[in-house]
């Protein structure tokens, strides 16, 4: 339904109301809903509010509830009304496949940037202002009303699961060799991992019951490789191929991490780089033998290393030191483990002016050193 049909529907429904004047409207339970930047995946840190709000809505329960999209103010106007919509469909999306009961109503508004409620100028005021307001409404009212209500409140009725295939093809980076690999996936509107093991040469694919195009997040380890992971928007209905290339674990090959994020100018870990320190650390323990240094890289492009203030040459090694710290706590032999700063000696960009040059500077790199011996 288009958003202009649903707001009508909700107009036409606030008349109906108000004209009778014995409609009591009551919020049983109320809860907001964050978002990432320019994002309507559902964060893992929402999980447990979306199951309260779920709780409230079982068998016995016969009501509505309203929903209602919002952003920050980065964005066009016309971006931002579509991403509050997207924000609001994945709640209800979130909602319905914890197994709500079949007698609720949703509705909703999307209002994109019009009503924050947080000052924009500040990244705490554009977080407050990324959200999904939720409410669970019960209505009393005459007979009379509720033949009218059910006229105009819009029903969110789930469309049809469609049985749809993802197909994986695991080579070998280097030879493009077919490999046997342990693939984890789950989608983002579950914290439920499933594992399927990939068998080298073979026909390699899983089933998902999908009513609606959904991004899924893969992972991929193999022995004597380091791991790969990918997001990919499975298509509904359609056979989803995905293609893998795997680094090879051998003397000299380096792996830099795919979303690790500092707090700037420092050596501490923002809280969503602990998925990735996650897989690197399967990876490991996957290869018990391989002997590994952390490297920390840091951007100070045009300037000889010679010249680069001390504390920037001590983030660089401070930062790896982190990674090493997590890895060894996690139960990776420290045998295996060493780690440096290399200040900007190795820029991937070292004459970069523009960010999209200078962020593959800025990394934690693995690199392999050679074996332990048996």
């Amino acid at each position: 339904m288009k958003k202009a049909h649903i707001i009508f529907i909700l107009f036409l429904f606030a008349l109906r109301v108000s004209a009778q004047g014995d409609t009591d409207t009551v919020v049983i339970h109320s809860a907001q809903i964050y978002f990432d930047f320019a994002k309507d995946e559902i964060r893992d840190t929402e999980l447990e509010r979306l199951n309260e709000i779920s709780g409230h809505l079982q068998d016995d329960f016969s009501g509505f509830v309203r929903l209602t999209g919002h952003t920050d103010s980065i964005g066009t106007n016309s971006n931002n009304d579509d991403l509050s919509a997207r924000r609001a469909n994945q709640v209800i999306q979130h909602l319905v496949a914890s197994g709500i009961s079949p007698k609720v109503r949703f509705y909703t508004q999307f209002n994109g940037e019009n009503q924050p409620v947080a000052d924009n100028g500040s990244d705490q005021g554009r977080q407050q202002n990324r959200r999904v307001e939720v409410e669970i409404l019960k209505i009393k009212t005459t007979e009379i009303v509720q033949e009218e209500i059910a006229e105009y409140v819009p029903d969110y009725v789930p469309e049809i699961p469609v049985k749809t295939t993802v197909s994986f093809i695991i080579k070998d980076e280097e030879t493009e060799k077919s490999l046997e690999a342990k693939v984890v996936y789950k989608r983002y509107i579950t914290d439920e991992a499933k594992t399927y093991l990939c068998q080298a040469g073979g026909a390699n694919q899983i089933n998902v019951d999908l009513d609606e195009n959904q991004k899924m997040f893969f992972e991929f380890y193999a022995e004597g490789y380091f791991h790969n992971s990918v997001d990919y928007l499975v298509k509904k209905g359609q056979d989803n191929l995905i293609i893998i290339l795997l680094k090879p674990i051998k003397e000299g090959n380096k792996l830099a991490l795919k979303n690790l994020y500092f707090y700037g100018n420092q050596a501490k870990l923002l809280p969503k780089s602990i998925p990735e320190l996650k897989r690197l650390k399967n990876s490991i323990l996957l290869n018990p033998n391989v002997i590994l240094e952390v490297g920390g890289h840091i951007n100070y492009p045009n300037t000889h290393p010679d010249d680069v203030p001390e504390w920037s040459v001590n983030l660089s090694e401070r930062r790896a030191e982190v990674i090493y710290n997590y890895l060894v706590n996690s139960g990776v032999n420290e045998k295996q483990l060493s780690f440096k700063g290399y200040s900007n000696t190795q820029m991937i960009n070292p004459y970069a002016t523009q960010e999209a040059q200078m962020k593959p500077n800025r990394r934690v790199e693995i690199k392999v050193m050679g074996y332990l011996k048996e």
